[in-house]
């Protein structure tokens, strides 16, 4: 931590004809000049920065030599503009009489004489003490929320005046310029890298962020200070982030799925990466869907403490589900108590599950593997809304859990029976039977199906066989 204690000293020195010079000895580094001038000689600036033996001093030291010789009067004055009359007001510090030398040591930032006396002869000095005061100690206190870099001080504008025209006031501004810098630490090389991804403000000292970063567990922040008057100082701190974000994205064979595509029928198994920042403890909340739960199920379909779900999640009742993640960084110390920062996302209608349905069926099929009505199966349907939970195209049935498919020729004969799961296009029939192509004619079709929703579907009917083989069951 480095501490700048800058010290400026203007200096009024009033000369008469017999041309006295007083001799004031000071622990000033820099000269500059003021914006006024006297009737008779010239003011100058004077900018103490120290450090001096001991470390950065606070103090201004001066030490006023009569010009008068032995046997002087010295008395030094702080002044300052009078609230009640036109001029200054004048403060007598210390006065000595029979001497030829007189010092003061001040932290006080103003304006001060130096009057010499002897015989008759009178003379005063004037100077004045700007004080910078520039501290460049960062800090910053633990939150959840933000993050306040503090400990940057001082360097404010001094405000003057020559003491002959006190309404005449004059300004040394410091100003005051920072340049930041972040890092972050890289975990693999133990390294800080540049980052440069936080929006600094290079006007103002101390600087704030919110919310907090917390990419990155370390960052290191460092700023460099420089003022007008040829001075600089810097600082550096290391930031342990504790902020965290709660994040997930649903995934199905390792790959992720944009919100958007959350749509499916049952039964679905989704994964779900966890995409949190800066996280330690993680309590994954699956909700049931709410027609459900007005229907007596629970409200709550899983659980997990884990990183990540270890298995997929399944969702077989069409409807809407919604996902929560809810998550805690690491501990620290705040006022003497132990505390983590906590985040959570629900994500409502995150998941949505199609009630089941099952489509039409054709009323002719041509066997003959042209690519055209080759097989008897669901019709494809561009676009259907069930209870506003709309299926994707060319899905003709959705969220099925059994279906039987029997099929008959005008004779009561099975050509064709599937008992089993939801019936996929690649169980259709293809207008054979023990091998062969089926005759033309008509054909009767029964088709049960259960979804798992609970919804029972039952369809009968009749379709045509357009086949070029003479019918051998007519």
């Amino acid at each position: 931590m480095n501490r700048i204690r800058s010290i400026i000293v203007v200096l009024v020195l009033m000369m008469f004809q017999n041309a006295v010079v007083a001799q004031i000895e000071h622990n000033a580094d820099t000269v500059l000049a003021v914006d006024y001038r006297q009737t008779v000689g010239e003011d100058s600036i004077y900018v103490v920065f120290g450090p001096g033996a001991s470390g950065f001093s606070d103090t201004l030291r001066m030490t006023a030599k009569s010009p008068f010789g032995d046997s002087s009067t010295i008395a030094w004055y702080y002044i300052d503009a009078s609230d009640e009359h036109d001029g200054y007001d004048s403060e007598l510090l210390v006065e000595h009489a029979d001497t030829t030398e007189l010092s003061i040591s001040t932290i006080r930032q103003g304006g001060y004489q130096v009057r010499f006396s002897k015989d008759g002869q009178d003379t005063v000095f004037t100077r004045w003490a700007y004080f910078n005061n520039l501290i460049v100690e960062l800090f910053y206190e633990e939150s959840c929320y933000e993050l306040f870099l503090e400990g940057i001080e001082g360097g404010n504008t001094f405000r003057y005046f020559n003491p002959d025209t006190v309404s005449n006031a004059h300004y040394l501004v410091n100003g005051l310029t920072a340049k930041w810098q972040d890092y972050y630490l890289d975990e693999d090389i133990q390294i800080y890298q540049t980052l440069d991804s936080l929006n600094f403000d290079t006007t103002t000292t101390n600087q704030y962020f919110s919310p907090a970063p917390k990419e990155y567990k370390t960052y290191m922040f460092s700023v460099v200070f420089e003022d007008s008057l040829g001075y600089s100082r810097a600082d550096s701190i290391v930031y342990e982030s504790i902020a965290v974000k709660a994040e997930f994205v649903a995934s199905q064979y390792n790959e992720e799925i944009p919100d958007s595509s959350l749509k499916f029928e049952a039964p679905l198994y989704l994964g779900f990466k966890n995409k949190s920042i800066n996280a330690e403890i993680y309590e994954w909340t699956f909700y049931n869907d709410s027609a459900r739960v007005i229907d007596g199920e629970a409200a709550i379909l899983r659980t997990t403490n884990f990183y990540e779900p270890v298995d997929s999640v399944l969702f077989t009742y069409p409807g809407y589900y919604d996902v929560k993640l809810k998550v805690e960084g690491r501990v620290f110390v705040q006022d003497g108590n132990e505390k983590t920062c906590m985040d959570s996302i629900r994500e409502r209608l995150y998941v949505s599950v199609y009630n089941s349905f099952i489509g039409e069926l054709p009323d002719a099929v041509t066997p003959n593997e042209d690519g055209n009505n080759d097989e008897f199966y669901y019709l494809d349907i561009k676009s259907w809304d069930y209870e506003n939970l709309n299926y994707p195209k060319n899905t003709p049935s959705t969220s099925i859990s059994r279906t039987e498919v029997y099929i008959y020729n005008r004779y009561g004969m099975r050509v064709f029976h599937y008992d089993g799961g939801k019936w996929e296009r690649e169980d259709a029939w293809d207008g054979k039977y023990n091998g062969k192509t089926v005759g033309s004619g008509v054909y009767y079709y029964v088709i049960k199906a259960r979804g798992y929703d609970g919804r029972t579907f039952k369809k009968k009917g009749f379709f045509h066989v357009f086949s070029e083989n003479p019918s051998t069951m007519d």
